[in-house]
C-alpha cells in the first residue's frame, strides 16, 4: 500500500529585532519630547527607506522604543 502524496508550497515569516543609532543629534535647548518624537520618526523613515521595495509585505509589529542618551558637555 503506497502512502498518499500531496504537492505543497511553503513560505516563511521572520520576526527581527533591530537597534538603530546615529538617528540625529539634539542640542541642550531641545526637549526630551522632541528628541523622542524625532528619533522615532527618523527610525521609521530609515526602515521605510531600507524596505521601500517591500512596503506591502513589511510592517512594524511591536512598540518603537526610544532611549535618550544625554552627555554632559562641560564639567561643573
Amino acid at each position: 500500500m503506497s502512502k498518499p502524496h500531496a504537492r505543497t508550497s511553503t513560505g516563511a515569516k521572520v520576526t527581527i529585532t533591530i537597534e538603530m543609532t546615529n538617528l540625529g543629534s539634539w542640542g541642550p535647548d531641545c526637549t526630551l519630547d522632541q528628541v523622542y518624537r524625532q528619533a522615532r520618526e527618523a527610525a521609521i523613515g530609515r526602515l521605510n527607506n531600507v524596505f521601500k521595495a517591500h512596503v506591502a509585505t513589511t510592517r512594524i509589529l511591536g512598540p518603537v522604543i526610544v532611549e535618550a542618551v544625554t552627555t554632559d558637555l562641560e564639567k561643573r
